[in-house]
């Protein structure tokens, strides 16, 4: 069985994340699988992001696009 919850979209790919658990088959399945379904719905609730996927690369772009940048006085700008 697999436990699947949407968690919203990576704001810096732009795809969609998922929260997702793997239950092995035997007698109690149901129940653990009941049990991560609530566990997974809770870290959606909770904000918790999944790992992005985006690159170093993506990264720093979104870095770049969203810093707050300001000139130090008396601070040579490195050329």
């Amino acid at each position: 069985m697999r436990v699947r919850v949407y968690a919203g979209v990576d704001p810096v790919t732009g795809s969609e994340h998922y929260f997702q658990e793997t239950v092995s088959a035997g007698p109690d399945a149901q129940k653990i699988a009941e049990k991560m379904l609530n566990r997974v719905v809770n870290q959606v609730l909770e904000g918790r992001a999944p790992k992005t996927k985006a690159t170093i690369n993506q990264l720093i772009e979104k870095y770049v696009e969203v810093a707050d940048w300001e000139e130090t006085p008396g601070v040579p700008i490195a050329a």
